[in-house]
């Protein structure tokens, strides 16, 4: 049987809107949503804690992550294994993989796209903002006041997420060229871009021959 499932995959900036367009776009089609879900997924198909996971979570500098598993190992934990941050990866792209054959969904982040690029049926998204819409959404979201720390917030998300991208994939984190769609949230504000993102998936998957 054909796999008929859509896979829709969210690259966003810090603070362009993409957790809460991705959840509104997998309530209105009806579709499961996965972002930090995907993490506890993936630990607790390989038995591990989901703590040890997030710890890891994008970030690309190996250093890092052979710091934190050699402390988990030092824990008691494990005996005679070593994971490196390529088997992390792998570890997780296999659950997207897997739920991408199972069901349709909406993944935010992850590397979704990559890991899915000789799907057909995943649609890959790219959520840009303006900064100083980014800035009031995070100020509403964390109850910052300082324009300042959160620039700063800004800048380091976005660049952990661009080496953790870039890094993996054989693509540029941003690049409108990398994702089917790439849009600014402000051009148009969430409800509106919303509307838009639903129409094109429904138009992208009917050109699939798939109806939502």
């Amino acid at each position: 049987m054909e796999n008929k499932n859509i896979i829709i995959s969210i690259g966003r900036q810090f603070g362009a809107g993409g957790r809460s367009i991705g959840k509104a776009l997998a309530e209105a089609l009806h579709f499961d949503y996965y972002d930090n879900e995907l993490i506890t997924l993936t630990a607790k198909e390989c038995g591990l804690d989901p703590e040890f996971f997030k710890k890891a979570d994008e970030k690309s500098e190996k250093n890092f992550f052979l710091q934190q598993i050699e402390e988990y190992i030092s824990g008691g934990f494990f005996t005679n294994s070593l994971l490196s941050n390529d088997q992390l990866f792998k570890l997780q792209s296999d659950t997207i993989r897997k739920l991408a054959s199972e069901k349709s969904c909406v993944i935010v982040g992850r590397c979704s796209d990559y890991v899915l690029r000789d799907n057909p049926h995943c649609i890959s998204i790219f959520l840009h903002s303006s900064e100083e819409d980014r800035i009031q959404r995070i100020k509403k979201r964390m109850d910052i006041e300082s324009d300042e720390k959160i620039l700063e917030m800004m800048k380091l998300a976005d660049k952990r997420r661009a080496n953790y991208y870039n890094f993996y994939s054989n693509k540029t984190w941003g690049m409108s060229s990398t994702y089917t769609l790439s849009i600014d949230v402000s051009s148009l504000g969430e409800k509106q871009t919303l509307d838009f993102l639903l129409n094109f998936i429904k138009q992208k998957a009917k050109q699939l021959g798939i109806e939502l």
